[in-house]
């Protein structure tokens, strides 16, 4: 789960959580939109990549020591190899290419970790390196067209996609807030040696309000993307999160009850070109 502490009014701090399933369908999203077509079966790949999340983000477990739910940057070994194991299997049934790209995805962030050396990532690691070489070999065999070059580029196109979503969901700059939540975690060179690649500008951020003719709260940006990677512009992009003030929980039932869904929506567009 992501997760991201936010003001909307001065003083009001709240969690904004956004599902990891959900994230990965913009990811998804940015890849069948991309100017570089991909095949079928490597935009589902990308788009289910975090499926093997939603029993987790049914009930998920609390940090304790604030009373939130455990961001995807907080997930204990064991927990996010099981969550691993299902994603993969999920992006398995799309073709041996989806599965070589989603447990290569997952098997890089492991290998660069401060997990790497327990027993149980070794062993993960060892397991997925044989099938994926089985899922690459099974893969090549279908055509002459399937190369080792074209599952390079799409392996690429998961990592760029799942941090370019991830910048939207976690640092996307609200009015009063310019933090950011991937530079100051662990994936730290990862994500400014991909995401440096573009720059990035929120040209306009607005904040809707319930009202009662419509009950749906939502928090929208439009950004201008440098180059711009995408077949036509605007793209639109959005999904449905959920919000909750800022609290010590004591349990998932107990947060939920607190919490109400937020919709969040992005417009991606080319660099603005003053008028001369």
């Amino acid at each position: 789960m992501i997760r991201r502490e936010i003001e909307l009014a001065e003083g009001e701090r709240s969690w904004l959580l956004v599902s990891q399933v959900d994230h990965a369908h913009i990811s998804g999203e940015l890849t069948r939109q991309a100017t570089e077509p991909f095949a079928h079966e490597v935009v589902e790949a990308i788009t289910h990549h975090d499926d093997g999340w939603s029993e987790w983000e049914a009930a998920p477990r609390l940090n304790p020591e604030i009373g939130a739910p455990l961001s995807f940057l907080e997930m204990p070994l064991a927990e996010s190899l099981v969550i691993w194991d299902n994603s993969i299997a999920a992006a398995r049934k799309f073709g041996p290419l989806a599965g070589f790209i989603v447990t290569g995805h997952f098997y890089k962030l492991l290998s660069e970790s401060d997990h790497r050396g327990e027993p149980g990532a070794v062993a993960w690691l060892a397991a997925k390196r044989k099938a994926r070489t089985a899922w690459l070999d099974e893969w090549v065999r279908i055509t002459p067209a399937n190369t080792l070059d074209e599952a390079r580029r799409a392996q690429q196109q998961l990592l760029i996609a799942d941090l370019f979503s991830l910048w939207l969901c976690c640092d996307a700059p609200l009015a009063h807030e310019d933090g950011s939540i991937l530079k100051q975690s662990t994936m730290k060179l990862r994500t400014e040696k991909l995401l440096d690649q573009y720059h990035f500008t929120t040209v306009g951020f607005g904040f809707r309000h319930a009202t009662p003719d419509n009950p749906q709260e939502a928090l929208a940006w439009v950004i201008s993307v440098e180059p711009y990677p995408f077949q036509s512009p605007p793209l639109s992009l959005a999904l449905n999160a959920v919000i909750v003030p800022a609290a010590r929980y004591a349990n998932w039932p107990e947060l939920k009850a607190a919490s109400r869904e937020i919709e969040l929506r992005w417009r991606l567009m080319p660099p603005v070109t003053p008028d001369l």
